[in-house]
């Protein structure tokens, strides 16, 4: 009998006008787990995330929208914006909390898990990337003061909280990566890289990070700070993520394409092209089902880590039966 092949067959998240330019996920809570999403139409938008569909929408007076965050509960939100503004929002009632203005534009943020800190990183195309070379660290309860950290010769790219929240990670186009003690300021631990990290991302084991660059992706145990594993992809990478129980990782392709691979070894499993236009951000959900990519012009896509399982709004379907058929959660 002839074998039949099942497809991969995408949930579409309709609502972004603009580049859906980074998401984030939520950990699992009691009413499941969330998905945020940030794009250049000014807008963040918060769904369920096992089914896409739609929560709320963060609506601001400005600019594109850069990068977003999400506290382990989805209770609060944060955006950054080419406005040179980072904000936290509520993410239970929609309303606005907190607004910070900085230099430059913010390219990434960060919330701990207690949402008591907030950790920005600004970045100016403008000037080359050399306008605004510090790390900011932000006490939500008083953020007057920030802690700074200096050291960086070009803007920041992506930062994130780890080691309990004790530490920062971040990455900068100055081609590196560099560990920073939270409490003191100081940078402990750093790497260089041959072209500046497109995206970190902490696993929800809490200690490995995934690093792309060039063709590369770098893992690396962050306790420790040594590299678990080095491996190549086909296309320049612009994002990738690691499956909770490091099973799988995904990249996001500059070729449109996304590529699951085996976490051991490497070999690609899986591939194919995920949106029409450039792919922006490539995302696990914290149960490891579910992994969401964005593009440009409102694309926003979750894809099954087993194909054929019944989970969210999926239910079995092979290419028997389905070639080129989308969900839509609207």
């Amino acid at each position: 009998a002839r074998m039949s092949k099942l497809l991969q067959v995408p949930v579409d998240c309709y609502g972004h006008k603009g580049d859906v330019v980074d998401v984030a996920f939520s950990k699992i809570c009691a009413s499941g787990y969330y998905l945020a999403t940030a794009s250049h139409d000014g807008l963040s938008m918060l769904r369920h995330g096992d089914t896409g569909d739609w929560v709320g929408t963060f609506e601001k007076d400005g600019d594109a929208l850069l990068s977003v965050a999400i506290n382990h509960d989805a209770t609060r939100l944060a955006t950054g914006g080419e406005d040179c503004t980072a904000r936290i929002w509520n993410a239970v009632d929609g309303n606005h909390m907190l607004k910070i203005m900085l230099q430059s534009p913010v390219r990434s943020v960060a919330v701990s898990a207690d949402s008591a800190w907030l950790a920005v990183g600004c970045a100016d195309r403008k000037y080359d990337h050399t306008c605004d070379t510090i790390l900011y660290l932000y006490n939500v309860g008083n953020p007057c003061e920030p802690t700074v950290f200096r050291g960086l010769t070009r803007g920041v790219r992506n930062v994130l909280f780890c080691r309990e929240d004790a530490a920062l990670l971040s990455s900068s186009h100055d081609r590196s990566v560099r560990l920073w003690d939270r409490r003191t300021g100081q940078q402990t631990h750093s790497i260089s890289l041959p072209h500046h990290a497109k995206t970190l991302e902490l696993c929800g084991d809490g200690r490995t990070v995934t690093i792309a660059y060039g063709h590369s992706i770098v893992f690396i145990d962050v306790d420790r700070f040594e590299v678990l594993g080095h491996f190549k992809l086909p296309a320049r990478l612009l994002s990738a993520t690691l499956h909770p129980q490091r099973e799988t990782f995904v990249c996001a392709g500059s070729n449109r394409f996304l590529y699951k691979c085996d976490y051991a070894t490497g070999e690609i499993l899986e591939s194919f092209v995920a949106h029409e236009e450039k792919v922006r951000c490539v995302r696990y959900s914290p149960d490891g089902e579910v992994f969401a990519s964005s593009a440009d012009s409102g694309g926003l896509r979750l894809w099954q880590q087993n194909v054929g399982k019944k989970y969210g709004l999926w239910d079995t379907r092979s290419c028997d039966a389905v070639e080129s058929m989308d969900v839509d959660a609207t």
